[in-house]
């Protein structure tokens, strides 16, 4: 990935302390209107002199690409030109955006496209981010790109017909192995309040009667998911709230091909108490030469500290060896 050349620098090789107030100034900047896809997350990224290969991560299951991935775009600031891909708010109005994996991939590649027209393409994502960026991968090497590295941070691929089942007594061992890390690191040691424990036990309950059915923890009875026994959405704005529960049920709706490329997959080593992911078994049955890297930890705790330096230190190893090529980028760095 080359030395950006945009033809129009909105940015001019600022000084670290510029760079570090043009970042805050950036992240202000966003916003409901916004239809910018690719967001500068480092002070790398809005360095238009730097050879630095750029790293393209997608957002989580909320859409936002900004406060998920700051910690580990700055501990990577002397390796990578860390971008966020976020779902654009504009167009988290529109009904039909999140309703596939595919469609959004499409529209992802097409601004990734125009902002990088050519060289190597290093990918990842958070969450079910990584599940997009999967299918962002494969679009562009069907096109003849190169994708040097696809980085999946404990995404479930579901679909994939390669986990265990509830009732397989080693899924069981595992769970039953799983249970004193869960209460160190997220279970109920960690609820401040009883509305939170309380709220846990529930949603505990309402999984464990679930999978008695033979169902997905999330699965309702007619067959569609449900993202509120998972996560909170009363934070969010009314459209966001409707693009997250569309993006949940396209997860579920996306069958992942086969992929021949280069894949790191980072996976929490704590998992939810009744429930195994079973992150390295899936991305196994799809990317047979996927490399499994564990992490200490849950989920929700993988891009803090420590967790996040150690993903990044490793990052920072991959990254460079063998060496990435530079990448030619033709975006603008301004925001809308």
């Amino acid at each position: 990935m080359s030395a950006p050349s945009s033809s129009a620098p909105v940015v001019n090789a600022p000084s670290k302390t510029e760079r570090l107030r043009n970042t805050s100034a950036l992240f202000a900047r966003v916003s409901r209107d916004s239809e910018r896809v690719v967001v500068p997350i480092n002070d790398s990224a809005l360095d238009k002199n730097t050879s630095l290969p750029a790293f393209y991560c997608v957002h989580d299951i909320t859409g936002g690409a900004l406060s998920d991935f700051v910690a580990l775009a700055q501990r990577l600031e002397t390796t990578a030109r860390f971008y966020g891909i976020q779902a654009p708010p504009k167009k988290m109005e529109e009904a039909d955006f999140g309703k596939s994996i595919e469609s959004m991939a499409d529209y992802y590649v097409e601004a990734l496209s125009k902002f990088q027209p050519q060289g190597q393409l290093l990918l990842g994502g958070y969450c079910a981010g990584a599940i997009v960026a999967l299918e962002i991968a494969k679009k562009f090497r069907d096109k003849g790109r190169d994708v040097a590295l696809l980085i999946a941070l404990d995404a479930v691929p579901e679909n994939t017909s390669a986990e265990l089942r509830p009732w397989n007594p080693s899924y069981l061992v595992a769970l039953a192995r799983n249970l004193p890390a869960w209460f160190i690191y997220g279970g109920l040691k960690k609820q401040k309040d009883s509305h939170s424990l309380l709220r846990r036990i529930s949603s505990n309950a309402i999984a464990l009667g679930r999978i008695a059915m033979g169902r997905r923890p999330t699965q309702r009875l007619d067959g569609g998911y449900d993202i509120s026994d998972s996560m909170s959405l009363s934070r969010y704005p009314p459209e966001q709230r409707s693009f997250i529960n569309r993006f949940y049920e396209a997860c579920f709706a996306y069958f992942p091909q086969q992929y021949s490329g280069d894949v790191v997959v980072y996976e929490a080593n704590v998992t939810p108490v009744l429930y195994l992911p079973q992150i390295g078994n899936r991305w196994r049955s799809i990317a047979a030469g996927c490399v499994i890297v564990g992490v200490p930890g849950t989920h929700l705790r993988m891009l803090h500290e420590p967790q996040v330096s150690e993903i990044a230190s490793d990052l920072q190893r991959r990254i460079a060896s063998p060496p990435l090529k530079p990448s030619t980028l033709a975006g603008s760095l301004e925001l809308n």
